[in-house]
């Protein structure tokens, strides 16, 4: 039997519900609240752009999209694959010697010649900044163990553990090829994985870099071709892309009050511009509202049959929701059982959390047990009853 609880214990379910409250008090006084027209999300701005997306990188929340499920040429972002895969499968400091046919690779380059070696670290560096398509197959070769095409297969294996289902890599760099395709909305789930690792975080936002060459010593300037690190506060990422059949394309990623926006643009007449644009939008109309983190304790539910007498409930994830900035009403609806009965696990799923903004789900949690609980049986009992007794004997010097 399922019991329903709504809002149960606000003052330990964060500032957010707190100012709900506070809000609907207010609103009972007959005192103003929010006027409905701030809530009222502004028509999205005009972009020159063939695709496009916004998300919100914590929760996932898609705030806009243009032909965001359209089949589109990538460019050179296909490399933000190309470095996840690294990352996750090989080391910063594995020597890699570059081929004949990385260095003979067309396009932006990093400049490598045969028979150089680098370590992955910095070729990652030529990869994410110079866009060097000769340090994209050098990297397909080297954790490929020699078969690009393994690492080819690596890409779209990892794209479908993401959930980019409609995206397939030929190459490791993105030159054009009719079967090397993706969307702006597969790009964005990509961009937001990726940024889950910490080391490509500094990886795309790194600005210039010194890499050297480990047996000549011959030193390789990186520039970062994402100008919007040097245009806009808060720009941390991403990468850029253009080939005459993409068009401009850029997947970029930026910061402003706790809250991290992911765009992507494809085929663009003016990448810098629409980005900005869609940004802008996202900071102004949106806000992120976080009401509890991930491995926080928000209740505690009674135990029967168990030697303890409470167990903590804790959320597996944050509990968050993109909202609009302006938004008032949030609320939190909880489901779990009326107790824990005899043996329970840490870290099973009791129940989940839900928030509400009107009578829509815009966030949720599920909720676990943050402790071990321990069904009470006869030899549980004298094995405690024991123990007691033990320590006393101990505590006392009789022992």
């Amino acid at each position: 039997m399922r019991k329903r609880m709504v809002s149960p214990i606000k003052s330990r379910l964060g500032k957010e519900v707190c100012l709900v409250v506070i809000v609907l008090a207010l609103v009972e006084t007959g005192l103003p609240a929010a006027r409905a027209a701030d809530l009222t999300i502004p028509q999205p701005p005009q972009v020159s752009c063939g695709a496009a997306l916004l998300m919100e990188w914590h929760t996932g929340a898609v705030l806009f999209e243009k032909n965001g499920f359209r089949r589109m040429h990538p460019a050179s972002l296909t490399k933000m694959m190309t470095a996840l895969v690294a990352l996750e499968r090989g080391r910063l400091d594995d020597l890699v010697r570059v081929s004949y046919e990385a260095a003979s690779q067309p396009g932006s380059s990093m400049y490598l010649k045969e028979g150089d070696v680098f370590t992955l670290e910095d070729l990652l560096f030529g990869l994410m900044l110079n866009s060097g398509n000769d340090a994209a197959w050098a990297i397909a070769e080297h954790i490929g163990k020699g078969s690009p095409e393994d690492f080819f297969q690596l890409m779209n294996s990892r794209a479908r553990e993401i959930g980019a289902i409609n995206t397939r890599f030929k190459n490791p760099h993105g030159l054009t090829d009719p079967n090397h395709y993706t969307t702006a909305f597969d790009l964005a789930l990509i961009a937001r994985t990726c940024l889950k690792h910490p080391y490509f975080q500094r990886l795309v936002a790194t600005k210039e870099k010194d890499v050297i060459e480990a047996e000549k010593q011959v030193k390789i300037s990186l520039y970062n071709t994402n100008r919007l690190l040097w245009l806009r506060p808060g720009a941390d990422g991403i990468k850029t892309g253009t080939t005459e059949a993409a068009g401009q394309c850029l997947v970029a990623s930026a910061t402003k009050d706790g809250m991290r926006l992911i765009v992507v643009i494809l085929d663009s007449q003016d990448r810098w511009s629409d980005a900005q644009c869609l940004l802008d939008y996202g900071f102004s109309n949106y806000r992120l509202a976080k009401v509890a983190s991930a491995g926080e304790t928000i209740l505690t539910l009674p135990c029967i049959g168990s030697h303890e007498k409470y167990v903590p409930v804790q959320c597996l994830q944050d509990l968050s929701a993109c909202v609009p900035r302006f938004a008032v009403g949030l609320r939190t609806e909880i489901s779990l059982p009326r107790y824990v009965k005899g043996n329970c696990a840490r870290g099973t799923i009791l129940g989940q959390a839900n928030l509400y903004l009107g009578d829509r789900v815009v966030g949720y949690a599920e909720l676990v047990a943050g402790s071990w609980v321990n069904a009470r049986t006869p030899v549980g009992v004298l094995v405690r009853l024991a123990s007691s007794a033990l320590k006393t004997l101990v505590s006392s010097g009789l022992f």
